[in-house]
């Protein structure tokens, strides 16, 4: 066989080897774009905050990820913080109250069942009283930390809000890079 017929066909193989590499790559990019894709636009929701009703601990500004698929792995209990609908929009909020039980608000401080409830694993802005309210059925009481804020379960648009209107539950602050905090 001749020299240059060798060189030839070593030069066709690597440039075939080179072609399949470049389309490892390529294959490569697209599962990551169609994973990230697959995690950010169908497992968590990335939300702005857009106001201090959960202040101190979420801030205006702040960025945040909310889980949509854990819900349906454990269903959301009294301290996990929420994004749920309204007619008005997204929110979130801490889940309070849960189905069945009365709560009540006084001078700020709330009750489950007429027991104060220890709110002392979060900042809490006390204001205000409210009368005893039964939490229905499938349903939970939401308030914001920052109690001054009054858009929750507290007003009669909002009121106890049924498990299928919580949209996901909070899991990751993002930004400030700075204040990164895991919510479990």
């Amino acid at each position: 066989m001749s020299e240059s017929r060798k060189r030839r066909r070593s030069e066709g193989r690597a440039r075939t080897y080179r072609n399949a590499r470049r389309l490892g790559w390529l294959f490569s990019i697209l599962v990551t774009i169609a994973v990230l894709c697959l995690v950010f636009f169908v497992w968590f929701a990335p939300v702005q905050i857009q106001d201090n009703s959960m202040a101190p601990g979420l801030n205006s500004g702040e960025v945040v990820l909310c889980d949509r698929i854990g819900k349906f792995v454990r269903l959301p209990e009294r301290g996990d913080i929420v994004l749920f609908s309204t007619q008005d929009g997204l929110f979130l909020k801490r889940i309070v109250g849960m189905p069945g039980e009365t709560v009540e608000l006084v001078a700020g401080h709330v009750y489950i069942n007429s027991i104060p409830l220890d709110e002392s694993s979060y900042f809490v802005n006390y204001v205000g009283d409210m009368p005893p309210l039964q939490v229905p059925e499938g349903s939970v009481f939401l308030l914001g930390d920052n109690r001054e804020e009054m858009y929750d379960s507290r007003v009669a648009s909002v009121g106890c809000i049924p498990y299928d209107r919580i949209e996901a539950m909070l899991r990751l602050r993002v930004a400030p890079f700075g204040k990164i905090t895991y919510f479990s």
